[in-house]
């Protein structure tokens, strides 16, 4: 098992509001099965990808592909802004 710390950018509540309340306790750390990735994390707090996936930043460094994660891992989820008017 790894546990990682997740920080949310852009509104925390854009990406907790579907959490289970054991997961929401537990923030900002997060326990993960060994070999575990991005995709996975995101799997676990309920954040759907399906209109985008939210930037994922793992100890400072964004990451454009589904990364596997370690133990010790810092990661940040950064939302995405979409839309506006002219």
């Amino acid at each position: 098992m790894i546990t990682i710390q997740v920080q949310f950018f852009g509104g925390q509540h854009l990406f907790t509001r579907r959490l289970t309340p054991e997961i929401e306790r537990a923030l900002p750390k997060v326990t993960l099965p060994d070999g575990a990735t991005a995709d996975d994390l995101l799997q676990l707090l309920n954040i759907s990808t399906r209109h985008g996936r939210p930037f994922v930043s793992v100890n400072r460094f964004v990451q454009r592909e589904n990364v596997t994660l370690a133990d010790g891992d810092r990661v940040q989820l950064i939302a995405t802004v979409i839309g506006g008017s002219s």
